[in-house]
C-alpha cells in the first residue's frame, strides 16, 4: 500500500505541477467563460438602429407612436421642405428610406424612397397604418371599445420545445459523449506518454524489480485520474461561480440546439461520473500497455491507435445507434458491453431507457474488465519497461519472460 501511494502522489504531483496541466485548465474556463458570454457580447455590439425619415399627413399618424410600436428602427419626422435632402440621404444610404404616409377615402397611402427597400420595415409599417385604419373605420361605425379591442386581439402562437421538460436534450447528451471521449483520449495519451518517457529512466528500471507492478501500475493511473478530477472541477466550479453571479443570462439553446439543462438531476451527475471514472480506467490500462511496447514517445501515435479508434467507435456507435431508438436489443448490448458502455449506458440513463438491473449489471462488468486489464497491464508492464531497441508486438509482450 506504501509503494502505492508513493507512486500515486508522485503521478499526481508531477501531472498537477506541469506547465500544459495549467495552461489547459486556465485555457477551458476562458474559453468556456467566453462561449457563455457571447450571445451578451453580441447583443452589445449590435448594430444601432437604423433611421426611418417620415412625413405624416394623415394627423393621427404621430412619429412618437411608430417609435413605440415599432421599435426596430429609429424614427425621425421630416416636413414637406425636406423632401428633397431626405431624398438624397435615402439615395446614398443614410437613412433606411424616406416614407410619406397619406390618408385616403378607405384606407391611408404610403410613398416611400429607400435604396436597399427593407421588405421587413415595409410589412411592419403596413400592418402598423392597417390597425390604424380598422380602428378608424370601427369609430366611424360606432363600434364599442371592448369590440374594437377584441378585434385586435393577435392570433396565440406558443413555441414548444422539442423536448419536455423533464427531458435532457439530445444536445446536451452529444456534449456528454464528446466531453469523456476527449478526456479518455488526453489523459489516457498522457499515462502512454509517461510510460514510454520512463523507459530512458535508470530509476524506473531498478523500481520495476522491487516495487509490486500492481501498485505501480494503478498508482499512475489514479494519479492521473486524480489529476484530472480536480481539473474538471476547476473548470465546472468556475464556470458555476460565473453562472451564480448574474453577469451574464445562460442561454436557453445554442444555434438550433436546445439546452435544457435545467433537466439533470443528481442522479443523472452520479451515473455520469461514474461510468465516466470506470471508463477512464478501463482505457487507462490499455494506454498503459501499449505505452510500453514503444521504445521512444515519438512511435506512440501509430501504436495506441486501434485505442484511439475504439474509443471512437464507442462514443459514435451511440450517437448514430443507441440515441435514436434506446430500447433496442443493439442499443441495450452496446450499454451492457464494456468497451461501449461508458458512452452508451449514459445515453440509456438520460432517456431513462435503463432499469437500474441493466445499470448495475454495466456497471458490475466494466469493474470486473476494468480489474481484469489493470492486472493484465500490471503483469506485462514490467516486460515493456524493461525493453530496448526495436518496438514489441502485443504478442511477443504477453509471450516475453520477465
Amino acid at each position: 500500500m506504501r509503494n502505492f501511494y508513493l507512486v500515486f502522489k508522485q503521478s499526481f504531483r508531477e501531472r498537477v505541477t506541469s506547465k500544459s496541466y495549467l495552461t489547459t485548465t486556465l485555457a477551458l474556463i476562458l474559453i468556456s467563460i467566453f462561449a457563455i458570454s457571447l450571445p451578451s457580447l453580441l447583443e452589445n455590439f449590435a448594430d444601432a438602429k437604423e433611421e426611418v425619415a417620415v412625413i405624416s399627413n394623415a394627423p393621427e399618424i404621430k412619429t412618437a407612436e411608430l417609435e413605440g410600436q415599432l421599435t426596430d428602427w429609429e424614427w425621425k419626422e421630416g416636413t414637406d421642405s425636406q423632401v428633397s435632402s431626405l431624398k438624397e440621404d435615402a439615395q446614398e444610404g443614410k437613412i433606411a428610406g424616406l416614407y410619406i404616409i397619406d390618408k385616403g377615402e378607405s384606407n391611408y397611402s404610403v410613398t416611400y424612397f429607400s435604396k436597399n427597400n427593407d421588405v421587413v420595415l415595409n410589412s411592419s409599417l403596413s400592418q402598423y397604418l392597417q390597425a390604424k385604419n380598422t380602428q378608424r373605420i370601427a369609430d366611424s361605425n360606432g363600434i364599442s371599445a371592448a369590440d374594437q379591442q377584441a378585434l385586435f386581439v393577435p392570433v396565440a402562437m406558443e413555441k414548444e420545445s422539442f423536448t419536455s421538460e423533464n427531458e435532457v436534450s439530445v444536445f446536451v447528451i452529444y456534449l456528454m459523449l464528446m466531453f469523456i471521449l476527449m478526456a479518455v483520449m488526453m489523459y489516457g495519451t498522457t499515462i502512454a506518454t509517461g510510460v514510454a518517457s520512463e523507459k530512458a529512466s535508470r530509476v524506473m528500471e531498478v523500481m520495476v524489480t522491487k516495487v509490486n507492478p500492481l501498485a505501480m501500475i494503478f498508482g499512475k493511473i489514479f494519479g492521473i485520474a486524480l489529476a484530472s478530477l480536480v481539473q474538471f472541477a476547476a473548470f465546472f466550479g468556475s464556470v458555476a461561480l460565473y453562472l451564480k453571479s448574474g453577469i451574464v443570462e445562460p442561454a436557453q439553446s445554442l444555434g438550433n440546439f436546445e439546452l435544457n439543462l435545467s433537466a439533470l438531476t443528481a442522479e443523472h451527475c452520479v451515473y455520469f461520473f461514474i461510468f465516466f471514472l470506470l471508463g477512464y480506467l478501463l482505457y487507462a490500462s490499455l494506454y498503459a500497455v501499449f505505452g510500453s511496447m514503444v521504445s521512444r514517445p515519438e512511435e506512440l501515435n501509430g501504436t495506441t491507435m486501434p485505442i484511439s479508434i475504439l474509443l471512437m467507435v464507442s462514443a459514435f456507435s451511440g450517437i448514430l445507434f443507441v440515441i435514436d431508438d434506446p430500447t433496442s436489443a443493439l442499443s441495450k448490448f452496446m450499454a451492457i458491453f464494456p468497451f461501449t458502455s461508458p458512452f452508451n449506458m449514459i445515453i440509456l440513463i438520460m432517456k431513462d431507457a435503463a432499469s437500474f438491473a441493466e445499470i448495475s449489471l454495466s456497471i458490475g462488468l466494466l469493474v470486473l474488465t476494468t480489474f481484469a486489464f489493470g492486472y493484465f497491464a500490471a503483469k506485462v508492464y514490467p516486460k515493456g519497461i524493461l525493453h530496448f531497441g526495436e518496438n514489441l508486438k502485443l504478442r511477443q509482450l504477453i509471450m516475453r519472460k520477465s
